[in-house]
């Protein structure tokens, strides 16, 4: 259903993305349950989220899911548990952690990919190409302003 805006002020971006964020949340969920990932949570997201985890280190996570660097180690303990990744040092600098994906990681981040490539062609295809084209545009920009917030908070 196409909404009138000429005779009312829209909702607030940031209200208007919520709804968004709650489906695809949804649906990866219910995506990893369907694919044998089960003792995934949504908290777990976070540490997926785009542009994924691997090779990141564990502070650029936090600061990444807004989570304190205490709650995103126990993420990523309990990710480490379940086989989804490790943490090791980095290549250049021994006192520096890092985190890679293993295989189980990399198919859960598969699942997690696929399902919101469905849902995106879903929701291009009912945007139509100029629309869908700009909304990711916008977004694109929202996402290159939010990291230079994000980086003057550091």
């Amino acid at each position: 259903m196409a909404h009138e805006t000429t005779d009312r002020a829209l909702p607030q971006v940031a209200a208007l993305l919520r709804r968004p964020d709650v489906v695809i949340r949804h649906e990866v969920m219910a995506s990893l349950q369907q694919a044998g990932f089960d003792d995934i949570l949504p908290a777990h997201l976070g540490v997926f989220q785009y542009p994924g985890p691997d090779g990141q280190r564990p502070g650029m996570l936090a600061a990444r899911a807004e989570a304190s660097k205490q709650a995103m180690n126990h993420l990523l303990h309990q990710l480490e548990s379940g086989g989804y990744l490790t943490r090791e040092s980095h290549p250049e600098d021994r006192r520096t952690r890092v985190v890679r994906l293993t295989e189980r990681g990399w198919a859960a981040a598969r699942v997690i990919a696929t399902t919101t490539e469905a849902m995106d062609a879903e929701w291009q295809q009912a945007l139509g190409a100029d629309l869908s084209r700009s909304l990711g545009d916008a977004l694109l920009e929202l996402h290159d302003v939010i990291e230079r917030h994000m980086a003057s908070r550091r």
